[in-house]
């Protein structure tokens, strides 16, 4: 149940101390905790910190590095927007050589947004799971985390170890563990935060779903794990939707003349884009065509020729930001 076990540790708890808060299941969870500020404006900076806001998202920048990875919360009662942190670092490895967690991606956030007021804060229940999260004198929506709904944590890219899978026989051994890639549609994390693999691009988010536990079919999901084998975890059912956090550019006409093809996309201003392309829709080659633009009005203009055999092929505009 992602109304996960607090552990500021970062050290998976084993054993009997960790319980579903469904009686009789097998809880293998443990709380990545955020929290997000409510009361943001335009365009900020706090100590390395910098803050972009557009009509439908809040994004903090914090850290350096050429990748980045992202911790947000959609959910009203911290803010109507999206709240977005976006963590820029070097390597997808730590100092130590461990790969990097969801774990690693909290603590950066919480470390160097501290004393800020974007710092991060939470409360928990006499089981250690989460009912709200704060910043300042903000508080969210408070949750009982054993009814319904809960705070769930949904992952995008990057990948995952489930440890407390169901179990399954492989080389002749009885095995309740697997890895398996995220992929780059949005789901709910099956398992901790701290065996969740980040990448560049990755997305970590928080927001609060209905929840139940009735044994039922739909409360066992079904992964394909690194080696292309099925394999299932069963920790309950979810009726709220993925969380979306940005706005996606749309097409609004095509139009060909003088051997050109004319794209106009709607954008938001002050979003950041960036058009890619690929030569066919049955692989997932997708390539940056153009640098990143700064949208300064509600279109975007294309004008792409059409006798030029290297630039052939699907285009689509990505928002960065």
């Amino acid at each position: 149940m992602p109304a996960s076990r607090a552990d500021p540790s970062g050290y998976r708890q084993n054993g009997v101390n960790m319980r579903h808060a469904i009686p009789n299941q097998p809880f293998p969870w443990k709380v990545l905790i955020l929290h997000i500020f409510c009361a943001l404006t335009c365009v900020h900076a706090y100590a390395d910190l910098s803050v972009n806001e557009l009509p439908d998202s809040i994004t903090i920048h914090l850290g350096t590095g050429s990748n980045v990875s992202y911790l947000a919360f959609a959910e009203s009662s911290l803010n109507p927007k999206s709240i977005i942190y976006a963590w820029h670092y070097d390597g997808l490895a730590n100092p130590d050589g461990s790969p990097r967690t969801g774990y690693d991606l909290f603590n950066a956030v919480a470390t160097e947004t501290a004393g800020s007021p974007w710092a991060l804060s939470y409360s928990t229940d006499d089981y250690g799971l989460i009912t709200f999260f704060t910043i300042g004198s903000t508080i969210s929506r408070v949750v009982d985390p054993l009814k319904s709904p809960v705070w769930t944590y949904w992952i995008q890219g990057g990948s995952e170890f489930v440890q407390y899978a169901n179990e399954f026989e492989e080389d002749g051994e009885t095995k309740s563990s697997f890895s398996f890639l995220v992929g780059n549609s949005m789901i709910i994390s099956p398992s901790n935060w701290d065996t969740r693999y980040i990448s560049d691009g990755s997305y970590d988010v928080w927001t609060i779903t209905p929840f139940s536990y009735t044994g039922v079919a739909s409360d066992t999901h079904t992964y394909t794990d690194i080696s292309g084998s099925f394999r299932t975890v069963t920790f309950g059912s979810y009726t709220g939707p993925a969380p979306v956090l940005k706005r996606s550019p749309t097409v609004l006409s095509l139009i060909i003349a003088e051997n050109q093809l004319q794209i106009i996309f709607s954008v938001l201003e002050g979003g950041v884009y960036q058009l890619q392309q690929q030569e066919g829709l049955t692989q997932n080659g997708w390539q940056n065509f153009e640098p990143t633009f700064i949208a300064m009005t509600s279109q975007k203009t294309y004008a792409l020729p059409m006798n030029n055999p290297s630039e052939r092929g699907f285009f689509r505009l990505i928002r960065k930001e």
